[in-house]
């Protein structure tokens, strides 16, 4: 799981806004390495549509920028899979292959993929992530913390039910203030 929050614990500010996160060079350089290793993305409906509504139009966009294209590039050609009770269907499209709408989380069903050969699989939506984390899916939790306090938002982990214990076991700080941390299950 690799998540962007504000120093307060926020992911998202009021009305899902993002556009406090920290993003130049070097964290898109960050970014599209994570991407290098990982073959699917895990969605909920949110953040799933969030990323349907931007990337694939990225390449055709002459604003663009040369890292945002290649980030494009590799989610497009990456399995994306979308958990939603709600949203009536997913299409592909140009610029937005391999693409499959689940109804239900199964969590067997994610353990059978995780034994597959390949790499990793990447975990997009709070939601989901809590589901995922209780359920003792998610390996490693990659927080990316934004050097900016919001005043309102959505709490990283909204709707946990139970302690989630986890372990340090990698700092990285970035020019532009920003610090990823990254966490194992502790046990």
């Amino acid at each position: 799981m690799f998540v962007s929050v504000s120093l307060n614990g926020f992911f998202e500010g009021p009305n899902h806004d993002i556009s406090w996160h920290n993003v130049d060079d070097e964290v898109n350089k960050f970014a599209i390495g994570q991407l290098r290793e990982t073959d699917t993305i895990l969605f909920g409906r949110r953040t799933y549509q969030l990323f349907e509504g931007y990337w694939p139009k990225a390449p055709r966009d002459p604003a663009t920028s040369k890292g945002n294209l290649e980030i494009a590039n590799l989610i497009n050609n990456m399995k994306k899979i979308v958990f939603s009770k709600t949203l009536p269907k997913v299409e592909e499209k140009e610029n937005w292959k391999n693409v499959k709408l689940m109804r239900e989380v199964n969590a067997e069903e994610i353990r059978l993929w995780k034994q597959q050969s390949g790499k990793n699989m990447s975990v997009g939506g709070n939601s989901l992530a809590v589901k995922l984390a209780e359920s003792g899916l998610i390996d490693e939790f990659r927080v990316m913390i934004n050097p900016v306090a919001l005043g309102n938002g959505t709490p990283l982990f909204e709707g946990i039910k139970e302690r989630l214990d986890l372990k340090l076991v990698a700092t990285q700080t970035f020019q532009s203030g920003n610090v990823l941390l990254t966490y194992r299950p502790a046990s």
